[in-house]
């Protein structure tokens, strides 16, 4: 018995040792600043908007600097040759070289609007694992909550055997009792300090894994001072059908892709028109030659000879692709279908979740009568412990039947903490599935 006690107390030193009050608001606030996903989804939409450019979309002109320098020794001794013998040829040029869309069927504005929209669709990625965040954050730490209250339940349970074996104890003294009740007794305590013992490692466990969702290291013992508890709240189906398909996740990613595949549409399009371009360039060339040889009319060695050369030249180009078979056709009539499934999809991501919103509601109103009922449950069960305490006292009952009372009381407590527990959890499931925390 003295090492469950030194063990509960080890357990329990903790709660009292604490680094400061850790409240919903402030989790998440810790969660928002050190997710690493969303600082990712910081980086994805800063790509995403240095990529939106006039130039990325092709509307700007390009301009290359080149440059060559080229050396060639040639020897031919071929008779037929109009130079024979070792002789050098070299070059040194550069030159400029522009190309400018002048008209691509649109699709540069098609493009420059994927662009924009390819910001939109990393903020919404951003968006959605917030809320999906949000949900975990929720969800753990209303859990620390709920093991805590179990953890007063049974810290109630222990008192209360406590209480009955010094009560016992000293009846024994007086000769009023016996030792089949203090050994019962004693047991009744042993078994609930294990309960207890073992409740609070479940804390312990409950609150590594919300310091791991919030990215806190080591385990900082905060304190949750709040008790598991939730108004009674009435929820409008109709009126979550509306904010779901306004604010629902899964919608805003369909329609995300069903306005890229617009737009892809519209690419197509583009293709069954004309691409006129201009193009201009100017090159600076400077040659040289050396042949290695003797002149045989003076007999002295060739001169090395230089020359330059500037081009420039500037034009348009227009082309037009008449016909490739039917390919363009079909890839717009194939473009067009794409946006049609994607239609298809979202009527159907909507009527599952409209269905699933109202097994989520049923699942909540069922919840909350079953709170109510919780409620009466423990009422009847404190009212019993009451009276068995009373008859216990008066023999009426033995100790093994008050253990019993003792029992149903404790799992009546249970009962009302998961009814709180379901239904809190049940409210942040809505919450989830429409888009929206309500509290937040």
């Amino acid at each position: 018995m003295k090492v469950y006690i030194i063990l509960l107390l080890m357990f329990l030193s903790g709660l009292v040792n604490g680094q400061g009050a850790l409240d919903l608001s402030k989790a998440i606030s810790i969660g928002l600043e050190n997710n690493f996903g969303i600082k990712v989804n910081d980086q994805f939409i800063q790509i995403a908007q240095n990529n939106n450019t006039w130039a990325r979309a092709g509307k700007l002109p390009t301009i290359d600097l080149t440059a060559n320098f080229n050396n060639t020794i040639t020897s031919d001794n071929n008779p037929a040759s109009f130079l024979r013998g070792e002789f050098y040829n070299g070059s040194i040029s550069g030159g400029l070289n522009g190309q400018w869309t002048i008209f691509s069927g649109g699709r540069v504005k098609i493009v420059k609007e994927q662009l924009m929209l390819a910001i939109d669709q990393q903020k919404l990625n951003k968006q959605s694992d917030i809320h999906e965040l949000l949900r975990t954050i929720y969800q753990q730490y209303f859990d620390i909550l709920f093991q805590q209250e179990r953890l007063i339940a049974f810290q109630s349970s222990l008192n209360l055997s406590k209480s009955r074996l010094s009560y016992e104890k000293t009846k024994r003294s007086y000769g009023a009792s016996n030792s089949f009740n203090i050994i019962q007794f004693e047991n009744a305590v042993f078994v609930d300090s294990t309960n207890l013992i073992n409740q609070s490692q479940r804390i312990n466990i409950s609150k590594r894994s919300l310091y791991n969702t919030l990215n806190i290291p080591g385990f900082p013992n905060y304190q949750f001072n709040e008790r598991l508890s939730i108004g009674d709240e009435e929820i409008d189906v109709d009126k979550l059908k509306t904010i779901l398909s306004e604010e629902n996740y899964t919608l805003k990613s369909l329609d995300m892709i069903a306005s890229l595949n617009r737009l892809n549409s519209q690419i197509e399009e583009s293709r069954m028109m004309p691409n006129i371009s201009a193009n201009a360039s100017v090159s600076v060339a400077e040659n040289g030659f050396k042949i290695f040889a003797e002149n045989p009319n003076t007999g002295q060695p060739y001169d090395f000879l230089l020359s330059n050369r500037i081009n420039g030249n500037a034009g348009i180009t227009a082309s037009w692709n008449l016909f490739d078979g039917g390919v363009k056709k079909t890839n717009i009539q194939n473009a067009l279908l794409q946006e049609e499934i994607n239609q298809i999809n979202i009527l159907e991501a909507k009527a599952k979740l409209s269905n699933q919103l109202d097994i989520l509601a049923d699942n909540f109103n069922n919840q909350k009568v079953l709170l109510n009922l919780s409620n009466e449950q423990i009422l009847l069960a404190q009212r019993n412990l009451e009276i068995s305490e009373e008859r216990f006292k008066s023999g009426q009952i033995s100790s093994i039947d008050f253990r019993n009372v003792q029992n149903q009381y404790i799992n009546a407590a249970f009962g009302k903490v998961n009814a709180i527990y379901n239904l809190i959890i049940s409210k942040s499931e809505i919450d989830y599935l429409v888009g929206k925390y309500s509290n937040n």
